[in-house]
């Protein structure tokens, strides 16, 4: 693996890639306030064996990417697909299969509207056709797809409405962040946890600038993708729990409905996680997805 910072759109962009750079690229995209090391690098070397020259990396506000100030530079999904492509265009590649996690899902159908030409294939993890809405809050529900279960939400709030001060209060808070996302699938996995939530508040710049993507999702348009998704020709998959609290799974199927010939894979009693006992099921999807033609 190798790591590289990149300049695209103003600011700079932490990267790393596994694998030889001459087979298939793929592109990894990372959901809101987590750093792109919540890519496990045996998840990333798990796809190196499968032939791919991977790619992951961390957006704007996290990690060892450029932070900004929201209230001075705002910016939206498609500012973040943006940055995306700057991560291709900076390694060179014109095309590469694509898979996205939560908010990654929703840069990367951003991608499929706006930039269908460098997405080979899409893999949708845990995503939704929704965001917009406005203020200072992502409108992730309307009238036919349910919004958050309203107790992740009250603990959500509860752990965002703590400041956490000392270095082990920061992993805490992350540690709760992601216990609350876990399905009835398989045990949370805190020791796991600690260990990604202990280098995340290490090697961030400014952890505090995470809470940015809430703000940057509440303020794209259009609120729902889903008339410019029907008219999307690349080939996708869905990967959706059905416990997932924060996009419930009707979110997954709306998606997988959606998208022409799109296939939905359903990980039953996930939450909004990857399950170990999943992983292969992923990896085996998206192998699938990237030999389709479209």
């Amino acid at each position: 693996m190798t790591e590289r910072i990149i300049e695209a759109n103003g600011i700079t962009i932490w990267t790393e890639s596994f694998g030889d750079p001459d087979d298939a690229p793929l592109l990894l995209v990372m959901g809101a306030t987590a750093q792109g090391i919540y890519w496990p690098e045996e998840f990333c070397q798990a796809l190196v064996d499968q032939g791919r020259f991977v790619i992951r990396y961390d957006n704007r506000d996290t990690g060892q990417s450029t932070c900004v100030d929201f209230a001075t530079d705002p910016y939206t999904l498609d500012d973040l697909a943006a940055d995306a492509i700057g991560v291709l265009d900076a390694y060179g590649i014109e095309r590469a299969d694509i898979a996205g996690a939560s908010m990654g899902g929703m840069i990367t159908q951003a991608l499929m509207i706006q930039s269908p030409a460098r997405v080979k294939s899409a893999t949708l993890i845990m995503s939704s056709p929704l965001s917009g809405g406005g203020g200072d809050a992502p409108a992730l529900g309307n009238d036919d797809l349910p919004g958050p279960d309203p107790e992740w939400m009250a603990d959500a709030m509860a752990n965002i409405a703590f400041v956490p001060e000392t270095r082990e209060e920061k992993i805490e808070s992350r540690i709760n962040a992601f216990r609350i996302l876990v399905g009835s699938a398989e045990p949370f996995d805190e020791e796991q946890q600690r260990g990604v939530a202990t280098r995340e508040v290490d090697r961030a710049s400014n952890l505090a600038a995470i809470n940015n993507h809430g703000l940057a999702i509440a303020a794209s348009s259009p609120p729902d993708r889903r008339p410019f998704l029907a008219g999307c020709n690349v080939p996708t998959v869905v990967i959706h729990g059905t416990e997932d609290p924060i996009l419930p799974y009707p979110h997954g199927q709306a998606l997988s409905d959606t998208i022409p010939g799109a296939t939905l894979v359903t990980l039953d009693r996930a939450g909004h996680e990857m399950p170990q006992r999943d992983v292969q099921t992923i990896l085996d999807a998206m192998r699938e997805v990237a030999a389709r033609e479209a």
